[in-house]
């Protein structure tokens, strides 16, 4: 049974149009059926399809995602169409569609219990209802804080249809005793794209984690209503560690339950192995909630936009990653003082490499498996990505170049002001059939930015160095590449990402003294150890090797002053977790929101400009390999801000923390108030 997008059935309880199920048509097997699965293809659920501009579905279910600024925001990639990021974030109203999903849920929950042993599974389906009530919810609370609450239909004849906003912390324990029921009343039994118990269980470690982490770090941003004076945004300080329990008691029954685990189908190969938890969506043990596609009903585009030029028909090239997130890995050589990616000597000058390989080899597998590596091989096509050919007068074997452009993440200068690079340096930004070839003294013909290179914003090619990878359907050609052809599944919630909960939620309990709230005892630093070393074990990362390594030592914040210092937290052990989130829940949508909850948005991401590795070939040497068709020979690297997005500095302003409630909202119901900046 696919209930997870491909029916799109609109079914109103209330004022059913024609032709569609109503009244008792909907209290049988096959209607509660088919009106739920109505239900799930409306979920707010950030997908594929999330994120667009200038349509009236507050940013859900807009084919341009690439348009969002939800991973662009935080330092995960970018693109030369999306060089500075929008006021506001993703403030895209999310409102209207919200409450008229929550009154057709709460219509039906009204009703299911006069139809108790006339409907098979009565107690389970209003289990599953509420489900879907506390997850169209939380997508309003984590943007607003509290709203308005409604627990029933709405009645016009009898009762003002006019309500106010509830307090963010009552908003927050209506979604949790919503779950909390689902997890009682319903199986464990799995139905691809559908809510079960462990689903329920899932959704509720997020929740509580997303609140226990505002309770604790969001005092500055608490905002009582001038009109009723409620707290609508912000919860108590005093109120973390009950939340953070909840979370990881939560977290805790999913393991328990063996329902899910770590996806290891490949575990000869680890970069393999992830990318096919993505690839394999719909059959992996680690998938808990999913939502499926239909080249019939609904469909994404996420391959056409997001694949190098080389490898689509139609637009690529909008899915840079940038070097700040690469740089979070193990296993690169980075400079201990900065963190960035060492490329020079100690006297300032390039490193010679023998080939497109050597730099990243020893990268911990997972980054190879969620980013495209030069020299491999993707849809029949191998990677070629160069910023330009060292002219031939230049002998790798005696190469004294010292480096072009400070790596201050500050400097934006352009190359060609660098008189050597000026000099010595071919680059040639048209499309791989237009570029200009250079031919060496023994006839070998070199395209100076290879066939994915970077390149000026002309041609489509990466404007960081990098190309991502996770979630790309490999097995289409390129004619297969289409605009509104994708069909492969987004994950909502994974196992991993279970597991991340349970670990932070254990780390913030351990060190703010609520050790005592949780249901299992034990030692909670040893338990987040193993969850996070669970996931670096199958990540091919390196393991925490003792639970002193999650200390509650302070750290200073600041971007290239270490080893993983481009992500923020207050101490050692919860840098620990974010940075492992960082990199194990990349380009799915969920950084974005655990920027907002740990409050770091407005430190982490400000006056921050994107960064980039630039290969550079040596013509003097180079040959094209018969294997993969490339130029190879020895190479330099640079690593600078990106070139093309030199005036695009991001920031991320503290009055974003809560979205504005829609303005439209607030003229036409009295009762309803803005948050502080309205």
């Amino acid at each position: 049974m696919l209930m997870g997008g491909m029916l799109a059935g609109c079914y109103d309880l209330d004022i059913p149009p024609k032709n569609i199920l109503n009244g008792e048509q909907i209290y049988t097997e096959a209607g509660i059926t088919a009106f739920m699965a109505g239900i799930y293809s409306r979920l707010p659920m950030e997908d594929f399809n999330f994120g667009g501009d200038n349509n009236s579905k507050g940013g859900f279910f807009y084919w341009a995602f690439f348009s969002n600024d939800m991973a662009g925001s935080t330092g995960e990639f970018c693109h030369v169409q999306a060089s500075g990021m929008t006021a506001g974030a993703i403030a895209k109203g999310y409102w209207n569609d919200a409450y008229v999903i929550i009154r057709q849920l709460n219509t039906l929950l009204q009703d299911l219990p006069q139809y108790e042993g006339k409907l098979s599974g009565v107690k389970e389906w209003i289990a599953e209802a509420r489900f879907l009530r506390a997850y169209t919810y939380f997508a309003l609370v984590k943007r607003y804080g509290g709203v308005p609450i409604l627990d029933h239909p709405q009645d016009p004849a009898n009762e003002d249809l006019n309500v106010g906003r509830s307090t963010h912390a009552e908003s927050v324990r209506f979604i949790l005793n919503d779950l909390d029921y689902a997890i009682a009343n319903m199986s464990n039994k799995k139905v691809t794209g559908r809510a079960n118990a462990m689903v329920a269980a899932a959704l509720k470690s997020k929740v509580a984690l997303y609140a226990g982490s505002v309770a604790r770090y969001g005092g500055e941003f608490e905002y009582v209503g001038k009109k009723f004076g409620k707290l609508v945004c912000g919860l108590p300080a005093d109120s973390a560690n009950m939340y953070f329990a909840e979370a990881y008691d939560a977290a805790t029954k999913v393991k328990a339950s063996g329902a899910y685990k770590l996806y290891l189908g490949n575990p000869s190969d680890l970069a393999e192995n992830f990318r096919q938890i993505f690839a394999n969506a719909d059959n992996s043990s680690e998938s808990i909630f999913i939502r499926q596609y239909d080249i019939n009903n609904n469909v994404h585009s996420f391959d056409a936009v997001s694949c190098p030029a080389r490898m689509t028909s139609t637009y690529g090239d909008r899915y840079n990653v940038t070097l700040d997130w690469v740089e979070l890995f193990d296993g690169l050589p980075l400079d201990p003082a900065t963190g960035r990616l060492k490329t020079t000597d100690e006297n300032g000058f390039y490193n010679v490499y023998n080939d497109e390989y050597e730099l990243l080899k020893n990268a911990e597998p997972r980054l190879r498996g969620s980013i495209m590596m030069p020299g491999y091989s993707y849809k029949g096509i191998y990677l070629d990505i160069r910023s330009g050919l060292i002219k031939e007068e230049i002998d790798p074997e005696d190469a004294k170049i010292s480096k072009f452009i400070p790596d201050d993440g500050e400097t934006a200068t352009a190359w060609k002001q660098n008189s050597w690079f000026n000099t010595n340096i071919v680059r040639d930004f048209n499309k791989v059939d237009a570029q200009k070839d250079y031919t060496t003294s023994d006839g070998v013909k070199l395209k100076p930015n290879g066939m994915d290179g970077t390149n000026n914003g002309s041609s489509r090619c990466t404007c960081t160095g990098f190309h991502g990878l996770k979630y790309l359907n490999l097995s289409w050609t390129r004619g297969d590449t289409q605009l509104h052809k994708s069909t492969q599944s987004w994950i909502d919630m994974r196992y991993a990402e279970v597991l991340l909960n349970r670990a932070e939620a254990a780390i913030e309990l351990a060190q703010g003294g609520g050790a005592s709230l949780v249901k299992d005892g034990g030692n909670l630093l040893q338990e987040a150890m193993d969850d996070i070393n669970a996931i670096r074990q199958r990540a091919g990362a390196k393991l925490i090797q003792n639970v002193g390594e999650l200390s509650a030592t302070p750290r200073e914040n600041e971007r290239g002053s270490g080893i993983n210092s481009f992500v923020f937290a207050p101490n050692e052990a919860l840098h620990i977790v974010r940075v492992e989130r960082y990199k194990e829940m990349a380009f799915e949508h969920k950084l974005f929101w655990d920027l907002r909850r740990w409050f770091t948005f407005h430190d982490q991401i400000k006056n921050y400009r994107r960064r980039m590795l630039a290969p550079f070939l040596f013509a003097k040497g180079a040959k094209i390999s018969e294997k993969t068709g490339n130029a190879t020979g020895k190479f330099i690297y640079d690593t600078r801000v990106v070139e093309q997005l030199a005036g695009g500095r991001l920031t991320f302003n503290k009055t974003q923390y809560y979205d504005n409630i829609p303005q439209g909202q607030l003229t036409i119901n009295p009762l309803l108030e803005g948050n502080k900046n309205q």
